[in-house]
C-alpha cells in the first residue's frame, strides 16, 4: 500500500488533490448504485409483476389468452402453458377493471363424462344486463347454456351441475360502455355420480352431508321442523306453520305482517327453470304455468304444467300443438272453462296470433290475431272483454294503446290513452275501486332510447280513462304484483343498468313493495332481517288466489323453478300491542284489539301537486286542469279547464310506425304532430333488416349469435335474459364477427364461437368456421381431427408464402412481394391482402409516389395538388392545374404583389415531399422580384417558358431554400401580351412537417418628386373644399336661426292679451287724515280693506288637462320708511307661480278635548288650492 505524505509547504495543493480523489469516489459511487438500482427496477416491474406469462428481455411475453404490457388481461381463449387441463383452479378476468369490448373465453375438461362442475362466485361486478359471463354445458359456445351471469353478485351460492359431456365451456363479454372490477370464480370438477341436493360433499362416489341432512343425496332432512319451530309454530305435514309476526324454516324471524313460504312439492322432470311464462289460476284450485323462456331445454313438451293448490302436487299439461311453443313474454287469462292466450316472443319473433285452450277438451284453437305483434304485455278478463295493455312491437315499438277483444263479437277493437306505454310492466285488477292499477315497467325517452319507469297509473274500464297516482321512486321492470287485503304487493325485478348515477346496483331484486290504493302511498317493506337475497329475481310471474300470491320461475343469472307462497296477515290475528303496530299493514291497537288503520297519514295539497307538470297531457292524467299554460286544481282554475291539444296526444309516438297509428298525426322531421294522417314511413322497422351491413347502416342495433336487428332503444327489452352474446352498431364491424370472415388462425380463435381448420400446406392457411373443441358445427367441414385448432393454432402461421424452419414458427423467406413475421403484408410498393395466402399487386402511381396503401392501393402522392387513388389528377378544388400523367405535374398559379403562405404540417400531408408553383407577370415594363422563404431544408428549381420558346428553360436549379431572393428584368424577358412568358418554381426534397412563403411582385420604383408634388397638390385641394363647405354652412345656419326667431315672434305677437287698472296706496295717506273724517274715511277703509284682502291674479294660463295653470300677480316690493320707492328702483313686479286648479275646501280645524272655541269663523279662499 502506498502511502501520500504532505510536506507544509504543499499542504494547499495536497488538499486540493485529496477533495478531486474525494468527489471522483462519490461520483462513482453514485453511477455504480443508480445502474444497480435501475437493473433491479428493470427485473421487478418487467419480471415479478408480469402476471400470466414469462419475462424475457425486460419484456412479457404473455400466455395463451393473455394480453397487455404486463399481461394482466384476457383476449381470446384462455389455456394453460403446458396445454393440460386442471380439475380445480380460479377464472378471473385480470388484475384492475376489465377492458372495453372483452371477450375472454374458459375450456374446463373432466376426466370422463357426467362428472359435475362446481363454481364459487369469489366477486363478481360486471354491467348489469349488458356484460355477461356464459356458461355452456359443452365444448362450444353453441352447447346448451346454463348460467348467465352478470351485476353485482355478492351473496351468490353458485352453481353446481353434472355435466353432459367432459366439457365446460366459459365465455366472457364487455361491451364498449363501462368497465367494472370484473370476476373471480373458482372451480371444482369431481367425478360423483351422485346429486348432493347441495347439501353436500361428493368424495369418492358418496355424498358427505352436511349437519341437519341424510339420504344417499343428501335429500332428507333429520329433523322436519328445526327447534321445534322455535316455540312460535307448530309443525304440519314436515314444515312449520308459524304464527302471526312469525316467518322462516323454524320460525324464528319476525315476519313484520309479511309471510313468505318457499313450496318444495316434487316437481316432474320436465319442469325446467323459466322465466317470462304465464301463471293462471281457474278459479277451482289449478294453477296453469304456460311457456316461459327457457336456456337449454328445447322439448315443445315442457310448456304447460298444471299445479293443484289442494294436494300439493303438480300435474304436466296435454298439449295438442306444436305451433305454440317455444313462447315467452305472452299474456294468458282464464275465461268460462278456457285459457286464452295471446303474443309474445315465438322462436325469437314477437307475433300477435291468438289461441284458446278447452279445458274439458284439452285442445288449442286458433282465433283471430290481434291488432299488433306485440310481447312483453299484460292482460285482464273485464265483463265479456279482454283487455291487453301495452307492450313492445319490433314495427311499432313501445305500443301506447288499450287492445279489447270482444268474447261475444269476437272482433278487436284498440282504444286511445294519453299516457305513454311501457314493457314489462305490472298491471292488476281491483274489484272495489273497479280500477286497473298498471306500474312501472320500460318506455322510450325519444326515438333511439328508452328509460325506466317507476310511474303508477289507475285505468277507468268504463269510461276509458287513466289517472297518474303516486311514484313509487323505485324504477324497474320485469318484475310482478297482485292485490292482498286492500293493497298492491310488488316483488323483485331489475332496475336495469347497474352503473345508474355511478352507484353500484343489484341487477336482480328480492325487495317488497306495498302500495296503500285507498291512501295513494307507498311502503318498502323492511326485509332486511329475513336476509332474502336467494328470492332475488326478475321475469317472474305472480297471481293471487284468495288472498295469497303465489310467485313461479324468474331469472337470477340462472332460470329457476320454485314456486313461492306469500301471504298478509290481518290485524286481527295479532295478539299484542308489540305486533300489531311494528308490521306493514296498517294494524293498530285500539281498546285492546288490533284493528285496520284506515286513516291516511298525510294530506296532499292538490294545487301545489298540479303545479309540477308542464304539459296539458300530463295534468289531465293526474286529476287536475290546464288553465291557459299551466296545470292547476279546479279550485284554483278561474277560467275554466281546458281540453289538451292534439299536440300534446301526437308526443306520446316515438316512431314512425306508431305514429301512423293515430289518424290524427303525421310524421314529420322524425317526430310526430299533428297532421292528418302518416303515409308512409322513410325507413323500414330494424326488425325486418335480415344482414349486419343494412342493420347497422340504419341506425340499427345488430346480433351476431342471434342474427337479429333489433332497435337501438330495445336491446333491454329483445335480450335481457343474456340472448345477445355479442352486438355492434358500427357497419365497420361486421366482417369481424363472423367467423368465415376472418383471415388468420389468430383472428379465428379470438372469437369464442371460432375454431381453425388448418390446410396440408402447414404454411398458415386454413378456413375459419363455427365449432368447438371437439370439431366443427358442421363435421364435414373439417374432415382431418388433427387438422382442427381450437385453443391454440399450428406452428407455423406464414399465410402460405413462405415454409418455416424445420420445428419453429420462424417464416424462413416471404414470397410473393410480402413481409412481416409471418408474411402478413405486402411489400413497400405493392398493395393487397397478404392474410391466408392472398396476392399482392404492385402499386399503379402514375410515377407520382413510391409506396401506396398496403390494403386498399391508394397512392401516396408525394406532390402536394395530385391527388386520386392512382395519382391521375389535379386537385382542381384547391385551385391546382395541370397534368400529371405521363410524366407531368401540378401547379399552384400565384398572382403578382401578392405573399403566400404554405403549411404542411396536417397528418394528410405526411406524404408530400414536393410542390410546384407557376406565375405570368401582367405588367411589361417593371421587373419581377421573386421571394421564397422555407423552414426546413428543401431545394428549388426555377425555370421559364413562353410562346416563342414552349420548352422550360432553366434559370436555377438545386438551390437551398432558406431564404432564396431573386430578380426577373423586363429587358431581359418579355412580359405580358401574348408572350405569355410563365415562371415554374419546383420545391422539393422536404420533409413535413413543412411550412414556406412566396410571393412574384412587381411594384413599381417610387418617384419622391413626383410624389410630393401629388401629396400637396391633393391637400391643398382638399383643404379648399373644406373652407368652403364651413363658409356654406356657416351661411345656412345664420337663415335658419332668423326664420327661427320670425316664428317665435309671430306665435308671441298672436297670445291674447289684455289692460287692468291697478290702484296703489300711499303710505302718508293715513296721517293727512283729520279727526273729523275719521269715522267717514274707517268705513271707506273697511271697504278698502275687505277687498286688498282678496287679491286676484293680473293673469291665469290654464294647461291643456285644467287641472293646472300659470298664475300671474302684481307684487308690492318693500320701500322702507319711504313712501315711493327709491329713485332707479321699481316698486312693483309681476310674479309667476304654477298652481294646481281645484275645488274650494274648508280648513280643518282640531280643538284640545273639552274646548269649545269662541269664534267661530269661516275661512274662505277664492284662489287656486295649491302653489308649487
Amino acid at each position: 500500500m502506498a502511502a501520500s505524505i504532505c510536506l507544509p509547504n504543499s499542504r494547499r495543493k495536497c488538499k486540493r488533490t485529496l477533495d478531486v480523489l474525494y468527489f471522483s469516489h462519490m461520483i462513482v459511487g453514485i453511477i455504480f448504485v443508480s445502474i444497480f438500482l435501475e437493473f433491479v427496477n428493470s427485473q421487478s416491474s418487467s419480471c415479478v409483476n408480469c402476471e400470466q406469462g414469462i419475462c424475457n428481455k425486460s419484456k412479457c411475453f404473455c400466455d395463451p389468452g393473455w394480453d397487455g404490457e404486463l399481461c394482466n388481461k384476457c383476449k381470446g381463449k384462455v389455456s394453460s402453458r403446458d396445454g393440460k387441463f386442471r380439475l380445480q383452479g380460479v377464472l378471473y378476468d385480470g388484475s384492475g377493471n376489465y377492458s372495453q369490448e372483452s371477450t375472454c373465453s374458459w375450456l374446463l375438461k373432466a376426466e370422463k363424462e357426467n362428472s359435475r362442475v362446481h363454481f364459487k362466485l369469489n366477486e363478481f361486478i360486471t354491467e348489469c344486463i349488458w356484460d355477461h359471463l356464459y356458461i355452456h354445458d359443452g365444448d362450444s359456445a353453441f352447447s346448451p347454456l346454463v348460467a348467465a351471469y352478470s351485476g353485482v353478485l355478492k351473496s351468490n351460492p353458485g352453481l353446481k351441475f353434472k355435466m353432459s359431456s367432459q366439457y365446460v365451456f366459459i365465455h366472457f363479454y364487455s361491451d364498449a360502455a363501462f368497465t367494472l372490477p370484473g370476476f373471480n370464480i373458482s372451480y371444482d370438477i369431481d367425478d360423483c355420480d351422485l346429486e348432493c341436493s347441495e347439501n353436500g360433499q361428493c368424495t369418492n362416489g358418496s355424498c358427505n352431508c352436511v349437519a341437519g341432512w341424510t339420504g344417499i343425496h343428501c335429500d332428507i332432512p333429520i329433523t322436519y321442523c328445526p327447534n321445534n319451530c322455535s316455540d312460535k309454530g307448530h309443525c304440519i305435514q314436515d314444515s312449520c306453520i308459524c304464527n302471526p309476526g312469525y316467518t322462516g324454516n323454524s320460525c324464528n324471524l319476525s315476519s313484520g305482517g309479511l309471510n313468505i313460504q318457499v313450496q318444495k312439492p316434487f316437481q316432474p322432470e320436465g319442469l325446467t327453470g323459466r322465466a317470462s311464462l304465464s301463471l293462471v289460476f281457474d278459479q277451482s284450485d289449478l294453477l296453469f304455468i304456460l311457456g316461459g323462456y327457457r336456456m337449454r331445454d328445447y322439448n315443445e313438451s315442457n310448456n304447460m304444467f298444471i299445479f293443484n293448490l289442494t294436494s300439493n302436487k303438480w300435474i304436466q299439461g296435454n298439449q295438442s300443438t306444436h305451433e305454440l311453443w317455444p313462447r315467452y313474454g305472452h299474456s294468458t287469462v282464464y275465461y268460462k272453462n278456457s285459457l286464452y292466450l295471446y303474443g309474445g316472443t315465438y322462436k325469437g319473433d314477437i307475433v300477435n296470433d291468438f289461441w284458446t285452450y278447452n279445458l274439458g277438451t284439452h285442445i288449442w284453437t286458433p282465433l283471430m290475431p290481434g291488432i299488433w305483434n306485440v310481447t312483453g304485455h299484460t292482460a285482464h278478463i273485464y265483463q265479456d272483454t279482454m283487455l291487453v295493455f301495452f307492450g313492445y312491437s319490433h314495427t311499432y315499438g313501445y305500443i301506447n294503446e288499450v287492445m279489447q277483444y270482444n268474447f261475444t263479437s269476437r272482433n278487436w277493437s284498440h282504444v286511445p290513452t294519453r299516457v305513454q306505454g311501457t314493457y314489462a310492466h305490472t298491471s292488476v285488477y281491483d274489484e272495489k275501486s273497479n280500477r286497473f292499477f298498471v306500474y312501472a315497467g320500460y318506455q322510450t325517452s325519444s326515438s333511439n332510447t328508452a328509460i325506466l319507469t317507476d310511474k303508477l297509473y289507475s285505468y277507468d274500464p268504463e269510461n276509458h280513462e287513466w289517472f297518474k297516482l303516486q311514484s313509487s321512486g323505485m324504477p324497474r321492470y320485469l318484475h310482478s304484483a297482485a292485490i292482498l287485503n286492500g293493497f298492491m304487493l310488488t316483488f323483485g325485478g331489475s332496475f336495469g343498468s347497474n352503473t345508474v348515477n355511478n352507484t353500484l346496483l343489484k341487477c336482480f331484486v328480492s325487495d317488497f313493495m306495498l302500495y296503500d290504493i285507498e291512501c295513494d302511498q307507498w311502503q318498502k317493506v323492511n326485509t332486511t332481517s329475513l336476509h332474502l337475497e336467494y328470492l332475488d329475481r326478475f321475469g317472474h310471474s305472480m297471481i293471487a288466489v284468495n288472498n295469497t300470491a303465489y310467485i313461479f320461475g324468474g331469472f337470477n343469472s340462472v332460470l329457476l323453478k320454485d314456486l313461492i307462497k306469500i301471504t298478509l296477515d290481518s290485524c286481527d290475528m295479532f295478539q299484542n300491542e308489540t305486533l300489531c303496530t311494528s308490521n306493514v299493514i296498517k294494524c293498530k291497537w285500539s281498546n285492546n284489539t288490533c284493528i285496520r288503520d284506515t286513516s291516511c297519514t298525510s294530506v296532499k295539497d292538490s294545487n301545489s301537486t298540479c303545479t309540477t307538470y308542464t304539459s296539458c297531457q300530463a295534468c289531465h292524467i293526474a286529476q287536475c286542469h290546464w288553465c291557459g299554460n299551466q296545470c292547476t286544481s279546479t279550485s284554483k282554475c278561474s277560467q275554466g279547464p281546458s281540453n289538451c291539444t292534439e299536440k300534446d296526444t301526437c308526443s306520446i309516438y316515438s316512431s314512425c310506425n306508431s305514429c301512423a297509428i293515430n289518424t290524427a298525426c303525421s310524421w314529420q322531421n322524425n317526430v310526430c304532430v299533428p297532421g292528418n294522417g302518416t303515409t308512409g314511413c322513410p325507413q323500414k322497422p330494424c326488425s325486418e333488416h335480415s344482414h349486419c351491413q343494412n342493420c347497422t347502416s340504419n341506425s340499427c342495433m345488430w346480433c351476431s349469435n342471434t342474427a337479429k336487428c333489433v332497435e337501438t332503444n330495445a336491446y333491454v327489452v329483445a335480450f335481457h335474459y343474456a340472448q345477445c352474446m355479442d352486438w355492434t352498431t358500427k357497419n365497420m364491424e361486421c366482417q369481424a364477427m363472423v367467423c368465415s370472415q376472418q383471415k388468420t388462425c389468430a383472428e379465428c380463435q379470438s372469437k369464442p364461437q371460432c375454431g381453425w381448420c388448418n390446410d396440408e400446406t402447414e404454411t398458415g392457411t386454413g378456413k375459419c368456421m363455427d365449432g368447438g373443441a371437439t370439431g366443427p358445427v358442421i363435421p364435414a367441414s373439417c374432415p382431418a381431427a388433427e387438422r382442427w385448432s381450437f385453443l391454440k393454432c399450428p406452428l407455423c402461421q406464414c399465410n402460405g408464402h413462405s415454409k418455416c424452419v424445420n420445428g419453429t414458427n420462424i417464416c424462413k423467406e416471404c414470397l410473393g412481394n410480402t413481409t412481416g413475421d409471418e408474411c402478413e403484408e405486402c411489400s413497400n410498393g405493392f398493395y393487397g391482402d397478404a392474410k391466408n395466402g392472398g396476392q399482392c399487386s404492385a402499386c399503379s402511381c402514375n410515377g407520382q409516389a413510391d409506396t401506396c396503401n398496403p390494403s386498399s392501393g391508394e397512392c401516396f402522392c408525394r406532390t402536394r395538388g395530385v391527388t386520386g387513388k392512382n395519382c391521375e389528377k389535379c386537385d382542381d378544388s384547391n385551385k391546382y392545374s395541370g397534368n400529371p400523367k405521363d410524366g407531368g405535374t401540378c401547379y399552384y398559379p400565384l398572382n403578382t404583389d401578392f405573399q403566400y403562405t404554405f403549411n404542411l404540417s396536417k397528418r394528410e400531408d405526411i406524404n408530400f415531399t414536393q410542390i410546384n408553383f407557376l406565375n405570368i407577370p401582367l405588367s411589361s415594363d417593371r421587373d419581377v422580384d421573386f421571394t421564397l422563404n422555407c423552414s426546413t431544408g428543401a431545394l428549388i428549381n426555377i425555370t421559364y417558358k413562353s410562346k416563342t420558346f414552349p420548352e422550360e428553360k432553366e434559370y436555377t436549379s438545386m438551390k437551398p431554400c432558406e431564404y432564396f431572393r431573386t430578380k426577373f428584368e423586363h429587358k431581359n424577358h418579355v412580359f405580358g401580351g401574348k408572350e405569355n412568358t410563365t415562371f415554374l418554381v419546383y420545391v422539393f426534397n422536404f420533409k413535413t412537417p413543412f411550412m414556406l412563403q412566396i410571393s412574384f411582385s412587381q411594384f413599381p420604383k417610387i418617384d419622391l418628386v413626383h410624389f410630393f408634388v401629388t401629396f400637396f397638390s391633393c391637400f391643398l385641394s382638399l383643404l379648399l373644399i373644406a373652407a368652403a363647405l364651413w363658409k356654406i354652412k356657416h351661411k345656412y345656419d345664420s337663415y335658419r336661426r332668423r326664420q327661427q326667431l320670425i316664428v317665435e315672434m309671430q306665435q308671441m305677437a298672436s297670445r291674447p292679451f289684455s289692460t287692468i287698472s291697478v290702484e296703489i296706496d300711499h303710505k302718508s295717506h293715513n296721517q293727512l287724515i283729520s279727526g273729523e273724517k275719521k269715522d267717514h274715511l274707517d268705513s271707506v277703509l273697511r271697504r278698502r280693506k275687505k277687498m286688498m284682502s282678496k287679491p286676484s291674479a293680473i293673469a291665469i294660463e290654464p294647461l291643456a288637462d285644467h287641472k293646472a295653470a300659470i298664475l300671474t300677480l302684481f307684487i308690492q316690493l318693500p320701500t322702507g320708511d319711504a313712501e315711493f320707492a327709491p329713485c332707479g328702483q321699481s316698486g312693483l313686479a309681476v310674479g309667476s307661480a304654477f298652481v294646481a286648479i281645484g275645488s274650494h275646501r274648508k280648513q280643518s280645524l282640531e280643538h284640545a278635548k273639552g274646548d269649545k272655541p269662541k269664534i267661530r269663523k269661516n275661512l274662505m279662499y277664492n284662489h287656486p288650492d295649491t302653489c308649487a
